[in-house]
């Protein structure tokens, strides 16, 4: 069976370095000594050294929200989904504003499944950031995970007119439109996709992917060959292909 790709949400997180009070000036020293090494672990990729050095920071200082969110983010690359969430929602609780710990917060959740929590919290996050198109894109995703594609559509609508260049936002609710059977506007945002020279491969692919639903296997072909040139080796497009080669050899 065929599937086609749908992006998940992008978004580009720095390490924060904070500025806060301590009780004291030795602590607030420490504290910022630990996190800054725990920032250069990090950077070398030297990760369970760096979550040591984070830990050590927030012993010293209870309320450091950025130790806990570069602390989670760790977490995230170590696929300790559950410690993630844990210290991304620390650092929200510990900073309502703190707009990247939120986001990774509501993407943990959609990861693990837990799609009516995230439903929530990216309510919280559109709130807090109205004209953020990331946001709104992340929210038409767990939109599209729950099935409610007229709420994911809209999202991506939101998010398309707050940043035109958003090619992650016209696959996706291109993908949606595809999925309730609007495949000449699927098409039509597909080809808009293209023309901002992001995730061809993906475009090409789901283009594909709109011909074998309309059993137009030589244009399906056509496209499908054009993402293998891109990622000769993915193996969805090699399955799809050899897919369509099979409909075409019965012809």
């Amino acid at each position: 069976m065929f599937s086609t790709n749908r992006l998940t949400s992008i978004f580009c997180l720095l390490i924060f370095v904070g500025l806060f009070s301590c009780d004291t000036e030795k602590e607030k020293k420490e504290a910022t000594q630990f996190f800054l090494r725990g920032n250069q672990k990090f950077k070398e990729k030297e990760y369970f050294e760096a979550i040591k050095w984070y830990s050590e920071a927030i012993l010293k200082k209870k309320d450091f929200s950025d130790a806990y969110y570069n602390r989670g983010l760790i977490y995230e690359q170590l696929e300790k989904n559950e410690e993630a969430l844990t210290d991304f929602t620390e650092a929200v609780a510990l900073d309502a504003h703190f707009g990247p710990a939120l986001f990774k917060k509501v993407e943990m959740l959609q990861n693990m499944k837990r799609l009516d929590e995230a439903e929530l919290e990216v309510q919280k996050l559109v709130k807090l950031f109205p004209d953020s198109s990331a946001c709104h894109r992340l929210q038409g995703d767990i939109f599209f995970e729950k099935e409610s594609n007229n709420q994911a559509l809209a999202s991506y609508e939101k998010a398309i007119q707050l940043d035109s260049n958003s090619v992650e936002a016209l696959i996706n609710k291109g993908v949606v439109l595809q999925t309730i059977g609007e495949l000449d506007l699927a098409e039509k945002t597909f080809q808009h996709a293209l023309t901002k020279g992001k995730y061809k491969h993906l475009i090409y692919n789901n283009l594909g992917y709109l011909e074998i639903e309309r059993r137009q296997w030589k244009l399906a072909e056509k496209w499908v060959r054009k993402a293998l040139e891109i990622e000769p080796n993915n193996a969805l497009f090699l399955k799809n292909l050899e897919k369509i080669n099979k409909e075409l050899a019965l012809k």
